[in-house]
């Protein structure tokens, strides 16, 4: 009898631990894609300047500045990214990173003007700004520590994955449609996550 429930009890805890497994790379997998969308609006202004410069009659000095812009916003939200992903857990976080993004996206995608550009790329710098932060936790909390800088390595490995994604595969698809159709699907991308 105590052979049984012995048994029974390891495969419950075996069962438990691949349910374990599954979660963590599951959680790790799309809190990555919100890293690589990071990576991915950081460089693609670079990669569509010249279409960026006819859609707003801007000179490469005013495209520097919409480009920054991600930057500003990205920056001064390392140490409140931190703290909400103690305070309120990386999936709420990386939720609202994506929906703030989505947002950012859209407003960039559908700009009349240069001003309304670089709001939207300030938003985007805002919702993307949380997802290093919450990966590196994220890494903290579901990794064993002696596994730590190899998941990390992994994590900055993919997360420039975004990019690649931002130079030549962006170009391909804005000469067949438009960058503003990249960013709208960009903005989908985002919801998905």
């Amino acid at each position: 009898m105590a052979a049984a429930s012995s048994i029974t009890a390891h495969a419950t805890l075996h069962s438990l631990r691949a349910r374990m497994r599954r979660l963590r790379w599951l959680s790790y997998t799309l809190v990555v894609l919100g890293y690589i969308l990071a990576y991915f609006h950081r460089m693609a202004p670079a990669s569509i300047a010249p279409d960026l410069q006819r859609a707003f009659n801007a000179s490469g000095a005013a495209l520097g500045s919409l480009a920054a812009a991600y930057f500003y916003t990205s920056t001064l939200m390392q140490i409140p990214a931190g703290i909400m992903a103690d305070t309120l857990g990386v999936r709420r976080v990386v939720a609202a990173g994506c929906l703030i993004a989505a947002l950012g996206s859209l407003m960039f995608a559908y700009a009349g003007g240069l001003g309304m550009a670089t709001l939207g790329r300030l938003v985007v710098g805002v919702g993307v700004s949380l997802m290093f932060i919450s990966l590196m936790k994220l890494n903290a909390e579901w990794f064993h520590e002696r596994h730590y800088g190899s998941i990390g390595g992994l994590s900055l490995f993919l997360g420039n994955l975004g990019a690649v994604l931002a130079a030549t595969p962006l170009t391909w698809l804005v000469a067949h449609t438009s960058w503003r159709n990249v960013f709208a699907g960009v903005a989908v991308y985002s919801l998905v996550i």
